[in-house]
């Protein structure tokens, strides 16, 4: 009996038959295939391994309408879609046919920005108002012909798409682009036939949709993305957004809905984090769906889980769900859901590795400022440092694992650690047919992970932990607790190489009173030791984190930090989800702080060449971590002339998910 049926219902719209009520949303530029070609077949891949994962319907990236007013971020090389022929149009025309022949239905997104285009001289961006933008752009006000030429351009994409032989188009109206500017009152302020009631303000994009529909003609879908509020003061509400739909109803075969802004980003929703539920937008999408009366409705935001998607559908608030990120965690999660293989899905943890987003937070600093190379600021601002994510280690653009040597034959493998390098390293061996065994001085796995176990923000995190020693068990490694490394283990097993994922240990600088205080990451396993005042000194990712941890437990948090901004190591969608949570959570920070030393009853600090004491019942340090060396020296000393190659934090302290790809290369580096 399938577990989720009302997932796996299909459902006909216009002669096309969806399987299932799953749709992989955009994830990437249209566009990106021309613009770095050395990806182009990492983009058309992102798509088709979403096709053959199961999704009912797989969507391109965005595209915009045209380069002149319209064009859009990383827009280099201009498609004439008046002119579906060439090598432009056979690039295009490939999205689909990947799609397509594997049983998917395939959409081609396009959108116009409106006032938030990307400036392009000798063009100006157009909007439904005349203004001058903060990044000092003028923004001209559409009038009737303006509006004509753009209505030309939705017709000239809409045919385009037609003939390549796309099933449908996505319309990108939200995310504060064009149509959204002219429904929400805080961007469209006309007095013509254009502004004022909801029927004018929707005047323009019916005015689109209609340009679309004669270009895609009867027998194609129509899906409209849009946003449920503006999510800024005096923005468009979800009432705004239902009064709109009512209007639009039955012109749109299917409403998607999303949220905010999309200079605004994680500020106004349009992405969650962590931090948020899953499945934010499911209200709103609710709200729209009682409303209408023949277009579908679908949902996006957050979903990762096949239990949520059923759940929803069950409960009649939306007709489709769509997966975004979480097509890069696990694009065959459709496929393991109908197969009884849920509990094999790799759930998207919401990091934004993949999307990292910009700097978008009032504390944040461009990135030059911290310290990078201009070379290390381009390539975070490119397209190809988007679509690596942390729980799969076989993504990222211009990335391809055939390109790595192949097993000449099965090796004998000893991994050292079961963290989640670790643990990675011995499913990749042992699925390359490398004989493997994984030892573990502690008594469980799951290294430095095992602090989900206790903190609820990190519920998804807890999930790949489990995940993945789950998938080790079953990989065939043996797999031996309480062990260590040992010259009697290396004449037993006699490997062929060894991978060494040790980890590393918590930095403890030689601050007075430091002996006294708790590390940050002890603190997840003696939380009833901690008293109700707390003072953390150390406002790096962790110290954050922990600070959000103790605050959700009811503790009064202090995070003191030496630099002039918290979390400095990382920026853009995650930190301004950490950032805004902890003002939420009413978290104290004092920043530009040097701590001078720990007492039993607080913290001393210095901040603007003053002293300061800071009173609390538990004292906690975070000051970095430092790679296991001596470990790691010592299984080099034992191994002799067995290849020994370091991952994880033993190496280079990083993040999870540098563990986790760091042991997969490993194990595929093994011939």
């Amino acid at each position: 009996m399938n577990q989720f049926p009302h997932v796996f219902s299909p459902i006909t719209i216009r002669g096309k038959t969806y399987k299932n009520r799953l749709i992989a949303a955009p994830t990437m530029f249209a566009h990106s295939i021309f613009t770095i070609p050395e990806m182009r077949e990492n983009v058309y891949r992102m798509v088709e391994n979403r096709a053959k994962g199961g999704f009912a319907a797989v969507s391109t990236g965005e595209h915009p309408v045209n380069g002149e007013e319209g064009t859009a971020l990383f827009y280099e090389h201009i498609v004439d879609f008046t002119k579906p022929e060439g090598p432009d149009f056979e690039a295009i025309k490939e999205y689909a046919d990947r799609i397509k022949k594997h049983g998917a239905l395939c959409y081609f997104e396009f959108c116009h920005e409106g006032a938030r285009a990307e400036y392009n001289p000798p063009y100006s961006p157009w909007g439904p108002d005349a203004y001058v933008r903060e990044d000092g752009v003028e923004v001209k006000a559409l009038d009737r012909p303006m509006m004509e030429k753009i209505c030309r351009d939705y017709y000239n994409i809409s045919r385009y798409a037609k003939l390549a032989g796309f099933d449908g188009v996505l319309v990108h109206g939200g995310h504060g682009f064009n149509m959204q500017q002219f429904i929400s009152p805080w961007t469209n302020h006309r007095t013509d036939e254009f502004g004022g009631s909801m029927e004018n303000r929707a005047r323009f994009p019916i005015m689109l949709l209609d340009a679309v529909r004669e270009g895609i003609g009867e027998d194609m879908i129509l899906e409209l993305r849009f946003s449920a509020e503006d999510g800024v003061p005096g923005g468009m509400t979800i009432d705004d957004t239902v009064e709109f739909c009512k209007y639009i109803d039955g012109k749109v075969d299917i409403i998607h809905v999303s949220n905010g802004l999309k200079w605004a980003g994680s500020q106004t929703h349009t992405f969650t984090s962590f931090l948020e539920p899953h499945g934010y937008n499911v209200p709103f999408a609710a709200k729209i769906k009682a409303a209408v009366k023949q277009s579908k409705v679908a949902v996006i935001g957050g979903f990762n889980s096949p239990e949520l998607c059923e759940q929803v559908l069950a409960e009649g608030k939306a007709d489709f769900i769509e997966l975004g990120r979480q097509g890069f965690a696990d694009p065959d999660f459709p496929n393991k859901a109908k197969n009884g293989q849920a509990d094999h899905i790799r759930r998207c943890v919401r990091c934004f590795q993949c999307y990292p987003g910009f700097c978008e937070h009032k504390t944040d600093v461009p990135l030059w400022e911290k310290g990078l190379s201009k070379e290390e600021v381009d390539e975070i601002y490119s397209p190809a440092s988007m679509g690596r994510c942390a729980i799969n280690p076989a993504t990222g653009f211009r990335f391809y694992p055939e390109k790595l040597p192949q097993p000449q034959g099965s090796r004998k493998v000893l991994i050292a650690g079961g963290g989640p390098g670790g643990l990675q390293a011995a499913i990749t061996a042992a699925q390359r047919g490398h004989q493997v065994v994984l030892v573990e001085q502690s008594g469980v796995l799951g290294g430095t992970l095992n602090f989900t176990d206790t903190d609820e923000d990190k519920v998804d995190l807890r999930n790949f932990k489990n995940l993945l020693i789950l998938e080790a068990k079953e990989s065939g490694a043996d797999i031996r607790l309480n062990t260590a490394v040992t010259r009697e283990l290396l004449d037993e097993v006699r490997p062929d190489v060894i991978l060494a994922a040790v980890g590393g240990h918590p930095f403890v600088p030689p601050i007075p009173g430091i002996e006294g205080a708790m590390d940050a990451l002890s603190v997840y396993h003696n939380t009833q030791a901690v008293g109700r005042r707390v003072v953390l000194v150390g406002g790096g990712l962790v110290g954050c984190e922990v600070g959000l941890y103790l605050a959700a437990l009811g503790h009064d948090v202090t995070v003191v930090e030496m630099q002039t901004m918290m979390a400095f190591e990382t920026f853009g969608y995650y930190r301004n989800a950490l950032l805004d949570t902890m003002d939420e959570r009413g978290i104290h920070q004092l920043l530009g702080a040097r701590c001078l030393c720990f007492q039993p009853d607080g913290v001393k600090v210095e901040q603007d060449g003053q002293e300061r004491f800071i009173p609390a019942d538990t004292c906690v340090y975070s000051m970095g971590v430092k790679p296991n060396t001596d470990a790691l020296e010592s299984i080099r000393a034992l191994a002799g002339d067995i290849p020994v190659h370091a991952i994880g934090d033993c190496a280079k302290v990083g993040k999870m998910g540098d563990a986790v790809r760091a042991g997969y290369l490993a194990a595929m580096e093994i011939v």
